[in-house]
């Protein structure tokens, strides 16, 4: 898991020196022809849902289904993404996966790259004892990079920790780091990375450590293959439950 967790921090750290690479490029005002990607905007608006079903059967009897919802619209004063993901799987007949999150982030530009941002995250999760978990956060953020082919922006701010996990309902004020790069690497294909650090206030070893990456590629017009990888890390998880959740999603995705 420690290494999972180093290859979603690689992914972030890659983000940021393409960044880097793409303000020099810039500042060098190097002619050069523009590819393909060069010309693709990113959407103004997507509407979009996604199914997967894995099943084995034989020497090993398994069943996982996911489903997500996602909405994510782009502005020129705002962007809005608002997301819901559903987990379910068992494995020889014992339930091993049963979990549903919501995500909503909005964020407001101030300048030409400076933001202002709320999210609001909601968690339920059966098989981490997870009864529920809401996290709110607001605060400033800018943009290191943003363009019509990609964006890498970072932020920081307090949040609001509300949950129950195990017997234990917890009431915390944290802090909320957090980054997102999203970038169109061709006509028919995109990626996106994203991660997040909330160590409470008054404790710094109690935190939660979110990472995400995923790259889609179009089948057609209306139909994609969607692969994502993502993981939760909790320093205080419930009794007898692990720190670490890693899940691997295959998926095909619809646009609405």
């Amino acid at each position: 898991m420690k290494k999972m967790m180093m290859l979603m921090m690689l992914a972030g750290a890659v983000s940021v020196a393409q960044a880097q690479d793409d303000a020099r490029a810039s500042a060098s005002k190097v002619a050069a022809a523009p590819t393909a990607a060069d010309l693709v905007p990113v959407k103004a608006k997507e509407n979009s849902i996604a199914l997967g079903v894995t099943m084995t059967d034989g020497n090993s009897d398994t069943l996982l289904t996911t489903a997500s919802a996602l909405h994510d619209r782009k502005r020129e004063e705002y962007t809005l993404r608002l997301g819901l993901d559903f987990a379910y799987g068992k494995n020889d007949g014992e339930e091993n996966n049963n979990n549903v999150k919501g995500v909503a982030d909005y964020r407001y530009l101030v300048s030409e790259r400076a933001y202002v941002f709320a999210n609001l995250t909601a968690l339920h999760d059966e098989i981490a004892d997870i009864n529920y978990r809401a996290v709110l956060s607001t605060g400033p953020g800018y943009y290191l990079m943003k363009n019509d082919r990609a964006t890498l922006g970072v932020e920081a701010g307090p949040a609001y920790i509300r949950e129950e996990v195990g017997d234990d309902e917890n009431d915390d004020l944290a802090l909320r780091f957090g980054e997102r790069y999203d970038r169109q690497l061709s006509p028919t294909a995109k990626c996106w990375q994203a991660l997040e650090y909330l160590p409470v206030v008054d404790d710094f070893d109690d935190y939660l450590l979110n990472a995400e990456i995923g790259v889609e590629a179009a089948i057609n017009s209306a139909a994609s293959l969607r692969l994502v990888v993502k993981n939760a890390y909790d320093s205080t998880p419930a009794v007898d439950r692990e720190k670490s959740d890693t899940t691997v999603i295959g998926a095909l995705a619809y646009q609405l």
